[in-house]
């Protein structure tokens, strides 16, 4: 079977496209509830935190998807593409636009997001990365699960852990999620500049 070729542009805007379809806000809330995750994770701060990690998760899939069947300059365009990523994820829909920003504002704004970028790089994506890029992704489902207590505990002070079944639930998608990105990223051939 021959593979269908893509240009560079259209390698990284597929990987933006299937981060897009995998971190869609109202499916990961579907997610959770399906995975059966205690309340804490389900609503509200929890939820977030949740969506939070599975962006991370999905992000780090995506880039070792394209480490395998993309040139370097694709894994690093769409790499490049990670704040813009997250800005559009975290938008509930029907709330792009709006009225433009003061520069002062705007200026604040970027700041926080540079941090915010920053600590996403360097905190749950750094974490799955290694995992995946070694074919470890077995190892990702705790991790996930002892960050999500984690982070859940340094801002209530407490958290209960998904339970045996709620991670083999988690588990399942996460090796869905990998499966069909690598499977994805394999149908096509990308291209370089």
């Amino acid at each position: 079977m021959s593979k269908k070729q893509l240009s560079a542009a259209q390698g990284v805007e597929a990987a933006c496209i299937l981060f897009a379809l995998n971190t869609d806000a109202e499916g990961m809330v579907r997610l959770a509830h399906s995975a059966l995750l205690p309340p804490a994770y389900l609503e509200g701060a929890g939820a977030i935190r949740f969506c939070a990690e599975w962006r991370a998760f999905t992000h780090a899939v995506i880039t070792a998807g394209l480490m395998q069947h993309a040139p370097n300059s694709v894994l690093m365009a769409y790499l490049r593409q990670t704040g813009n990523l997250l800005r559009q994820a975290s938008v509930p829909s029907g709330e792009e636009g709006g009225q433009p920003a003061a520069p002062q504002a705007a200026e604040n704004q970027e700041s926080a997001d540079h941090e915010d970028l920053e600590a996403f790089v360097d905190g749950p994506f750094a974490g799955y990365m290694p995992l995946l890029a070694q074919g470890q992704q077995a190892r990702c489902p705790e991790l996930f699960c002892q960050r999500l207590a984690s982070e859940t505990a340094r801002a209530k002070g407490e958290a209960s852990p998904p339970d045996d079944q709620s991670k083999a639930r988690l588990a399942a998608a996460m090796a869905m999620l990998v499966s069909a990105v690598w499977d994805k990223l394999e149908h096509y051939e990308i291209l370089a500049d």
